[in-house]
């Protein structure tokens, strides 16, 4: 009893470590630990002093509650005990696996956050303590398997990390089920028959592991596993502030105002405020979640360039709204208040703005070469224009002559904007507000100011180059998105320190590229004839447009296979199911039968043939019965050698019965003579098992073939 109670306890300890994705292994580990160990000493407890027993459900929760406390809760309580702030804490912690949903992973490790993977193990333990006693061992582990489903809806534990947590509870449960099956039997050593919960326990642990690991990526469509994550976003104000996009043409008109300063040591070309990707015609916008800035973002799956990790100190001034500056892949934040991110777009948001704060964010190390013969990324799914008037679909035909979606177009359509439109980048002469009396600059992204700039005045700042780019690549299937913020200036201050202000204000494009992820271009940048190329992006895609062939010899790549068409579909990646692993998975279970069930049988004869004295007679005996039972040949508890003589002379032939005969002498002078068991009598019992075998195979080859695979044998007492 206690070695399953250690063991449902620590099946609840083991599926709370299946959070570890969510929250990191160094965070779960003591608070886990600590309501594990207060489990048990309350358990043990119990088995010292039976009154007790009663109030063990009391003291199970009790100990636990104080072990959380005393890990996550320190701060709110006074040497050690709780106060009034402890349990508002404990009851907040009830709705923190929501909050945990509205942050990005692995989250932060705080006590509003994790508070609920604790208490779930104990929830687990406790359940799990009681119904052994009322109904039994696998009824035990139903609240352990329960808590790591949950973790599974949260995000799937992958790689070896599954393998070895399923082979370690395939362990805690069998030192639950083993025990059960061994108080069944006599005060004799554990027979066979009694090491099965152990064995199908380790063996259907194997399986789901090795299953798991083989059928990574078996959804054929290429969806990632589940997760609630996806259906969650944190609670933002249902009155989101004025985008930035519409303050462009303000920051024009004030052009020196400071807006926020920033020092760090990479090459940075801009700095972004949100990136939009929705247009109704009128309006850009995202509804894309915003979630909570954990303690660390991963770059995407599907970015294959090598890695590199920037950091940038940045100082806030004049932000009306609560967007903060950051850059296309942010790594994680360190602020004052509390950040919210948008991951696809790398916005940042606070709803209470820190004046300060530390950006750490990826860059990618790509080439001129790699970027100007990439493809675009055809996964990105962008949304759809709406009624697109004629005119601009016309305009989108001819800007890249026809030519399909590479990024070769998406630079041609770059270069046709920036020949063919004029930037204005301050107050513009030729626009003035008549109903003010003032000079203006272009405002506007709808579809009538893009009408407007695209066919009339042909005049417009970085909004009107940057949203008719968005709208001219999208019709010629190039997935593209909008995005505003700052140019970074080239020149810093006297202390180290680069100001950004109002006429640093840009909007641009950015492009979804295969293997990449968006790319930013600068259409409004390449229309100004004095501009200046910094460093990161911009000098990469500085070189992509001068080895950039002439509109005539730009790449055009097959037009991609209508749905029906044969081989329609593109290959599936690597870390998808191919062939070869369904292969393998449709061929594991015959050849883990075909061979592990004669190889088990093959150790298990040697185990008992390297055995010494009336052992060695006993093993051979337990060999010939197992035999003959995988041969149809009926043994019950009471059966002797000579009773199996008798049965197996219905099946086999006179050798086969001569050599039971010859094992049972053997097995009377082992058991009932006085004299001790020599070897000559160790090798008559195997010499008449051998004998056995000899007559056994003058049997009809199915009957053999059945008797070599027959799984029960290897179950027998």
């Amino acid at each position: 009893m206690r070695r399953q109670q250690i063991g449902v306890i620590a099946a609840a300890g083991l599926a709370g470590w299946c959070f570890t994705p969510v929250f990191g292994g160094r965070a779960l580990a003591m608070p886990l630990l600590v309501v594990c160990l207060a489990c048990c000493a309350v358990v043990e407890s119990c088995r010292r002093w039976p009154v007790l027993v009663p109030w063990r459900p009391l003291a199970l929760v009790l100990g636990g509650v104080l072990g959380i406390v005393e890990t996550l809760l320190l701060p709110t309580t006074v040497v050690g005990l709780p106060t009034p702030a402890t349990i508002r804490a404990l009851g907040s912690g009830l709705w923190s696996w929501r909050r945990t949903l509205e942050s990005t992973w692995p989250a932060q490790p705080e006590p509003e956050l994790m508070l609920f993977v604790p208490l779930l193990v104990l929830v687990a333990c406790v359940l799990g303590v009681e119904l052994l006693d009322r109904v039994g061992a696998l009824g035990a582990m139903l609240p352990s398997l329960a808590v790591a489903g949950v973790s599974q809806t949260y995000d799937a534990l992958e790689g070896s990390a599954a393998y070895v947590l399923v082979l370690c509870y395939a362990a805690t449960a069998a030192l639950v089920l083993l025990p059960a099956a061994a108080r069944s039997a006599t005060k004799r050593r554990p027979k066979r028959r009694d090491l099965a919960p152990l064995v199908a326990a380790m063996s259907l642990a194997s399986a789901a592991a090795v299953g798991g690991l083989v059928t990574i990526g078996v959804d054929p469509m290429g969806r990632p596993p589940y997760t609630l994550q996806r259906v969650q976003s944190t609670d933002l104000p249902s009155n989101r502030p004025t985008s930035p996009l519409a303050e462009v043409a303000g920051r024009l008109l004030d052009p020196e105002a400071v807006v926020f300063r920033f020092r760090t040591d990479a090459a940075v070309d801009r700095w972004r405020l949100v990136a939009l990707d929705d247009f109704d015609g009128t309006n850009w916008t995202t509804a894309r979640p915003f979630l909570r800035f954990g303690a660390e973002l991963a770059p995407g799956a599907a970015l294959r360039s090598p890695m590199l990790t920037a950091r940038a100190d940045v100082e806030v001034r004049n932000l009306s709204a609560p967007w903060l500056p950051s850059q296309p892949l942010p790594r994680s934040v360190d602020a004052s208040r509390e950040v919210f991110v948008e991951p696809v777009g790398g916005t940042l948001y606070a709803k209470d703005r820190p004046r300060t704060y530390s950006l750490a964010w990826y860059t990618q190390r790509v080439t001129a070469h790699q970027l100007l013969h990439s493809a675009v990324d055809r996964d990105v799914r962008v949304s759809d224009l709406g009624n697109v008037p004629r005119d601009v679909a016309a305009l989108a035909s001819r800007a890249v002559g026809g030519r399909r979606a590479t990024f070769q177009t998406a630079l041609a359509l770059e270069r046709y904007l920036a020949t063919h439109y004029q930037l204005v980048n301050g107050p513009d002469a030729d626009a003035e507000d008549s109903s003010a009396g003032r000079q203006t600059v272009p405002t506007g992204h709808g579809w009538p100011q893009l009408r407007r700039f695209l066919f009339g005045e042909k005049r417009g700042t970085s909004e009107q180059f940057a949203a008719a780019y968005v709208v001219l690549a999208r019709l010629n299937g190039i997935p593209a998105r909008l995005v505003v913020g700052f140019r970074a200036p080239e020149d810093s201050d006297r202390d180290g320190w680069t100001t950004v202000r109002n006429h640093d204000v840009l909007v641009w494009p950015e492009v979804a590229v295969d293997g990449i992820g968006w790319w930013p271009l600068d259409p409004a940048g390449l229309a100004s004839p004095g501009r200046q190329v910094g460093g990161g992006q911009d000098e990469v895609t500085e070189r992509a447009r001068a080895e950039l062939p002439p509109p005539g010899e730009l790449d055009d790549p097959p037009a991609p296979r209508e749905a029906g068409e044969p081989g329609q579909g593109r290959s599936v990646p690597a870390s998808k199911l191919t062939l070869w692993h369904w292969a393998w998975l449709l061929a594991l279970p015959p050849v883990g039968w075909l061979v592990g069930v004669p190889v088990l049988r093959s150790l298990r004869t040697l185990r008992r043939r390297r055995q010494h004295g009336s052992a060695a007679v006993v093993g051979a005996w337990a060999e010939v019965r197992d035999r003959l039972r995988a041969h149809g040949v009926r043994v019950t508890a009471g059966t002797t050698v000579r009773d199996l003589a008798r049965a197996a002379g219905q099946i086999a032939d006179d050798q086969t019965v001569r050599g039971l005969e010859q094992v049972a002498w053997a097995v009377d002078r082992a058991l009932w003579s006085p004299v001790a068991v020599d070897q000559r009598v160790v090798d008559d019992a195997w010499a008449g098992v051998r004998q056995v075998n000899r007559g056994l195979r003058r049997r009809p080859w199915a009957a053999r073939v059945r008797a070599t695979l027959d799984v029960r044998s290897l179950l027998s007492a």
